[in-house]
């Protein structure tokens, strides 16, 4: 055993937590101590130095606490102590920081390490129920709040005949296993701003947890609607991070579902909108990098989607599945296969990822399966454009194209999160000219428009 004053050497000097709510815990950070000596040295104590009413935990050689004591590193070894905090509520609208040390003391010294966290106070919604809160039979109006982020726990409801709109500037998260059904003749408005957005995410804001997907929705995917549910509007959102993006399930309603405008849905780890013999109408709208179908048309619905793009360049787990699906028939509780009416038209759309087929045609004998993809890019396993009854002027596995001796993706200058289109893009000056006059970030389209939901501009 050292007999001397054994200074030990630490992975870091400081261990740091970025934003983490009140109360939800953090991301377990690693700290490793460093034995030089060739005799084993006792650390007699590590501990937090606030001990019991501190924010931070240790777990070390598989003890847990405030304080861990008498361990041992043997000759040039080294140990793992893990650390986690618990942010409290403090009652206001800005960040928090938390500081202490980590303290490591032997027979003959003491050395530290600091803990830094920030902290983020914020509104708690535990399966909560959106609904008739006077209990006169009518569905309330909600609007959430925008001075705190907002975190759902669990499934919540937006109950029978209630609005929920989550206005401008609102920060939705969701902890894992939650999401949000909007339920009979229920209505959700998710109403952001051009230069404000609603944001949709996770409740893990760590930066390792950036661009990672499958973080909410495990259970019936992130946002459910319904198919009583009605007149639903979600604009200038960014949806990320999830299983599964948007569920619009069977419409029997005369309106669309859903109408979905100037939108990101990004990396779910399964798929970004799933339609279900449902009614949509999509502008300006990008979906991208999701584990199975980008877009999952399903089961027949009547569906318009307008300067669109869809790009599935996913590097997760091996993808098999193209990027949008069209689909008509389903299987019955007895096996029995029910087909229903199919109608989609596709105008100014971009279809591409990384198989050679991003376009998968299921139609399973139905007169009525309708599908028009006019003035659009898409990446497709053939060299023949199909008839004419469902494609006008279509860019068929466009080219990449050399820029500054660099191959470049054929329509993308960004393919990781990012799908605006650069200057030699295919998509450029190839759309036709339609209603929407503006692209996803309010820049004005030109006489000849470009294809997809960006408007190159220099």
């Amino acid at each position: 055993m050292f007999d001397g004053k054994a200074t030990l050497e630490f992975s870091t000097d400081t261990v740091f937590f970025d934003t983490v709510f009140t109360t939800t815990g953090s991301l377990t950070e690693r700290l490793k101590i460093y034995n030089p000596y060739d005799k084993t040295v006792e650390i007699s104590s590590i501990h937090v130095e606030n001990g019991t009413p501190s924010n931070f935990k240790l777990n070390a050689d598989g003890f847990t606490g405030k304080e861990v004591r008498d361990l041992e590193i043997p000759p040039f070894d080294s140990i793992y102590v893990f650390v986690e905090v618990t942010v409290d509520p403090n009652g206001g609208n800005g960040p928090m920081i938390l500081e202490e040390n980590l303290v490591v003391q032997t027979s003959q010294n003491i050395q530290g390490v600091k803990l830094v966290a920030w902290g983020q106070d914020a509104y708690f919604y535990p399966s909560l129920s959106f609904g008739d809160s006077d209990g006169d039979g009518i569905g309330d109006q909600w609007e959430l709040p925008t001075d705190k982020p907002i975190v759902f726990y669990g499934y919540s409801i937006v109950d029978t005949g209630a609005i929920l709109t989550i206005p401008c500037g609102a920060r939705v998260h969701f902890h894992s296993n939650s999401g949000l059904i909007v339920g009979d003749n229920a209505t959700l408005q998710i109403l952001g701003c051009e230069n404000n957005p609603v944001i949709v995410q996770g409740d893990r804001l760590e930066d390792y947890f950036e661009d990672v997907p499958g973080q909410w929705g495990q259970i019936f995917g992130g946002i459910y609607l319904t198919q009583t549910s009605k007149d639903n509007v979600i604009r200038n959102a960014i949806i990320k991070n999830g299983t599964v993006g948007i569920t619009i399930d069977s419409n029997i309603n005369e309106n669309p579902t859903l109408l979905l405008e100037n939108t990101q849905i990004l990396n779910m780890s399964f798929i970004g909108i799933r339609g279900q013999d449902s009614r949509i109408v999509a502008n300006n709208t990008v979906v991208a990098n999701c584990g199975d179908h980008a877009v999952a048309l399903q089961y027949g619905g009547d569906y318009e989607f307008n300067h669109c793009t869809f790009a599935n360049y996913w590097s997760g787990n091996p993808r098999s599945k193209a990027t949008l699906l069209l689909n008509n028939h389903f299987k019955d509780r007895d096996g029995a296969t029910r087909v229903r009416d199919f109608n989609a038209t596709f105008t100014n759309t971009i279809v591409h990822g990384s198989l050679d087929e991003e376009v998968e045609i299921d139609n399973e004998d139905g007169e009525d399966f309708l599908y028009y993809f006019d003035h659009c890019a898409l990446k497709r396993d053939t060299n023949e454009l199909e008839d004419p009854e469902h494609y006008a002027d279509i860019i068929l596995n466009p080219s990449s194209p050399v820029v500054d001796g660099v191959t470049k993706n054929p329509l993308f200058d960004d393919v990781s999160m990012d799908y605006r289109l650069f200057q030699q893009s295919r998509a450029v000056n190839k759309g036709v000219v339609t209603s929407l006059l503006a692209d996803l970030e309010g820049s004005a389209r030109d006489a000849t428009p470009d294809i997809g939901a960006y408007e190159f501009t220099p």
